[in-house]
């Protein structure tokens, strides 16, 4: 009987560590304009949408800053990102989302339309 109370002892106290260790798993974005679409599948996770807020609540082990690229490509710009339990930065959004390119005319038209 002593022998069994030791094993169950041992058991949880190698359990319980384990446990506490369970990474996030979720994701989770702000958009700076809100979205018309209810989800996106994304990597094969689904993120529901409800205004500017997405979230995940499984995503696959990706590096997070490119899942917010590939994410903004799609929705628009993301203000932020949380990513398995990683939030990025500030700098980290800024390279997260597209570049908007202005378009300009070209200096050789612009020279010769005046």
């Amino acid at each position: 009987m002593r022998s069994f109370i030791i094993a169950v002892a041992a058991l949880a106290a190698t359990g319980g560590p384990a446990m506490a260790e369970t990474k996030v798993q979720n994701g989770w974005l702000t958009l700076s304009a809100p979205t018309t679409q209810d989800h996106i599948v994304f990597d094969g996770a689904v993120w529901r949408c409800k205004a500017d807020v997405c979230r995940s609540t499984q995503v696959k082990s990706l590096p997070p800053l490119r899942s917010c690229k590939r994410l903004a490509r799609e929705l628009g710009p993301i203000t932020g990102f949380g990513y398995r339990g990683v939030t990025l930065s500030e700098a980290d959004l800024a390279q997260c989302n597209p570049v908007q390119v202005a378009k300009t005319a070209p200096t050789a038209e612009v020279a010769a339309a005046h």
